[in-house]
């Protein structure tokens, strides 16, 4: 099968998706894998690699671990400010990101979620690059549907939600921007770009495998 890139909108349900397209193809999973990796490779703890990923860690702080379980998105741990990192780190880790996916495409075999895979690899002959997308009232249904085990005094209202995936969005445009200097939003980037909300997601995994099929 071809590598699958995934870029996704905050709650367009890019996790879960990413995870089941993995199991069809019994492909390599890269999503908070990416995260154990850089933490493994820089020799610092995996909750500070954290703070180096795609979204500013500080913007999880009024929800703190609500989608630890339950969303299907990476979650953040709040991190203090004077921990941030700085230029030179967020540098440093990029770079890491960039080989690992680099490394997990070489296999042939993988589906990565985020982190600019599309840029990384580019327009390869042997990579599927999609986006996935979504109204923001399907996007904050879907987070909704995955937090009602969340204790009461912790769980996010809808305002919240559309207020998250409103920052996370921007944070990740930001940094997409900042490394390869692109409009992640853009359609022509992508091989397939999906609304997750229209499709549903088991008839977006059946388009993008599918798609991978037909590419192989």
């Amino acid at each position: 099968m071809p590598v699958i890139t995934l870029s996704r909108q905050f709650g367009a349900a890019g996790g879960s998706i990413g995870r089941t397209v993995a199991e069809r193809f019994v492909a390599e999973f890269l999503d908070r894998r990416i995260i154990a990796l850089l933490a493994e490779r820089s020799g610092i703890p995996e909750r500070e690699a954290e703070g180096y990923d795609e979204r500013l860690p500080g913007l999880w702080q009024r929800i703190a671990a609500a989608f630890a379980s339950t969303a299907g998105e990476p979650v953040v741990p709040p991190i203090e400010v004077p921990v941030l990192p700085g230029p030179a780190m967020q540098e440093r880790m990029a770079r890491l990101t960039r080989a690992i996916i680099e490394e997990a495409a070489s296999s042939g075999n993988a589906v990565i979620v985020g982190r600019g895979g599309a840029f990384i690899l580019g327009r390869r002959e042997d990579t599927l690059n999609v986006q996935l997308h979504a109204s923001l009232d399907d996007r904050v249904g879907y987070l909704v549907a995955r937090v009602e085990e969340i204790p009461d005094e912790t769980r996010p209202d809808d305002d919240a939600l559309r207020e998250l995936c409103r920052s996370i969005d921007a944070a990740r445009e930001r940094y997409l921007r900042r490394h390869f200097r692109v409009d992640w939003n853009d359609a022509r980037h992508y091989d397939l770009s999906l609304d997750t909300g229209r499709l549903g997601l088991s008839g977006t995994v059946n388009l993008i495998e599918a798609a991978a099929r037909g590419r192989s």
